[in-house]
């Protein structure tokens, strides 16, 4: 949570979806699934199925073909790297949820001495063996990554994946050495898109998607643990036609659709990129202050060093 405050599942459910209730909490406006998942569950929610869709099956859930993507997660990779750069100095950097490490490798290329960890033992498997990244198969909770001691901690299209958002940022900034940054993009639930499409969303995908934050969520989120942000933003990126049919299924699954998602999946004009940007994702720089000091009541708060008179 954001605020801490109860929340009433009777009187806050904003939608029903997929056979759970997602609510918002009237205090600080924040939307979740009322039940997290289960740590036993995790390992069939982040199969093999959820990063190439088998051949008709229904929901536009997941990838269509992540590993089939490689270059267009190596060109977002470079957009979020060249925004990452305007903030901080090339050096150590946790990418967390990395996936099959195409950031992390292009991280590593561009200069940085770069890791990840994922919970997905077929996208850990496949990165170590085809990109030869250094990946950790684990939660954040898990990673031998030493406190103070990074210039960055990314987390792209994940937070909304975390069973415990507070818990996985507060990790972060543990982890980051004072002047380090914690970059992070999720769904905008509170934006145009979003409000227009109510549960249609194409983000609102509660088998895999737990959080649904806005800018001023993500706001009260990171502030609320010490750390300032320095930019934040909704850019576009470009997209495979076959993605962008797939993820439409989530708004709509008629069979054309289907039909049509399966043909792009093996076609030439599938890989097809074009630039898109409905304006409902939220990309987030923060910033450890200098003058950090962590320190952890029974709330789990974080402050600053006092300051000298």
């Amino acid at each position: 949570m954001v605020c801490g405050e109860p929340v009433d599942e009777a009187t806050c459910r904003r939608w029903h979806k997929d056979g759970w209730d997602i609510l918002k909490c009237p205090s600080c406006g924040l939307v979740f699934r009322s039940v997290m998942p289960e740590a036993a569950e995790l390992d069939d929610i982040y199969a093999e199925a959820y990063f190439l869709a088998a051949a008709g099956e229904v929901g536009g859930q997941g990838y269509a073909d992540y590993v089939g993507e490689a270059q267009l997660h190596r060109e977002i990779a470079r957009e979020r790297l060249r925004l990452l750069s305007r903030h901080v100095e090339p050096d150590r950097l946790l990418d967390v949820g990395a996936a099959a490490g195409f950031f992390v490798d292009e991280a590593a290329r561009a200069g940085w001495d770069a890791a990840g960890i994922d919970i997905a033992p077929s996208m850990v498997a496949w990165g170590r063996e085809h990109l030869d990244v250094r990946i950790e198969l684990g939660a954040l909770a898990d990673s031998e990554q030493a406190p103070n001691s990074l210039a960055a901690v990314t987390m792209w299209d994940y937070i909304e994946h975390a069973t415990d958002p507070r818990g996985d940022v507060l990790a972060a900034f543990r982890l980051l050495q004072p002047g380090g940054v914690l970059a992070l993009s999720t769904g905008d639930v509170d934006s145009l898109a979003a409000r227009i499409s109510g549960r249609r969303w194409h983000l609102l995908t509660p088998r895999h998607h737990n959080y649904y934050f806005s800018a001023s969520t993500l706001r009260l989120l990171l502030g609320s643990i010490g750390c300032d942000v320095v930019w934040i933003g909704h850019p576009g990126h470009r997209y495979t036609l076959r993605y962008l049919v797939h993820k439409g299924r989530t708004m709509v699954d008629a069979a054309p659709l289907r039909g049509l998602s399966d043909r792009l999946a093996s076609a030439r004009v599938g890989a097809v990129r074009v630039p898109v940007n409905l304006g409902d994702i939220v990309t987030v720089v923060a910033r450890k202050p200098h003058d950090a000091e962590i320190r952890t009541d029974g709330a789990g708060t974080v402050g600053r060093a006092p300051t000298e008179a």
